[in-house]
């Protein structure tokens, strides 16, 4: 079965050795310690899954100085982070919204950090800096803000939250931050309207 992003970006991932844009070429070039983040999706098909792990490993190789930030999720995280994994699991960041999570998914030598870590105030910035980015989801960050439940909202609401953790950066918590943030579409995306 085919996914209307992957129809789109396929072409890319397949040939990623010859087709990395150049605005991303030149932000891993430029910066000391370029962080690269990976968002994607958690059914990934076997070739896709075997081409995203030849892309990370490829960015590995080739980036020496790059980080790779993920929420170590399955599917097309899972396989980016092994292809990484397979030049230096040290330059890995696992971004967890909480400390156990996909502990048999942990390359070995990669950081990993949770919400759990994080000082309550500094998890309030990051609730207040998703509330303001997504005001229609107001409601989730309040309930996440009162505290732990066992409602299925409060735990979507605690990956939105890691999400943010992921780039944005805390005065005690020990992330290199994201420096010009970047994102690149397969295909071209507008925002629904409020």
């Amino acid at each position: 079965m085919s996914h209307p992003l992957w129809d789109r970006c396929g072409p890319l991932i397949k040939r990623h050795h010859r087709m990395i844009p150049s605005p991303v070429t030149h932000a891993l070039q430029s910066t000391p310690h370029p962080v690269v983040l990976l968002e994607g999706t958690r059914r990934v098909e076997d070739d896709w899954r075997s081409a995203l792990a030849s892309l990370g490993r490829r960015l590995a190789e080739t980036y020496p100085n790059a980080i790779f930030r993920s929420g170590n999720a399955a599917g097309s995280d899972e396989a980016f982070v092994e292809g990484v994994a397979s030049v230096s699991g040290a330059r890995l960041q696992l971004i967890l919204p909480i400390a156990s999570m996909g502990r048999s998914r942990w390359p070995r030598g990669a950081e990993c950090f949770s919400l759990d870590q994080i000082p309550a105030d500094e998890v309030e910035t990051l609730v207040s800096a998703c509330a303001a980015a997504t005001p229609a989801n107001r409601r989730l960050f309040d309930l996440f803000v009162n505290g732990p439940s066992n409602n299925r909202a409060y735990s979507k609401t605690r990956y939105l939250v890691r999400d943010a953790l992921k780039v944005i950066p805390l005065p005690h918590f020990v992330l290199i931050p994201q420096l010009n943030p970047f994102s690149l579409h397969p295909y071209p995306y507008e925002p629904k309207p409020h």
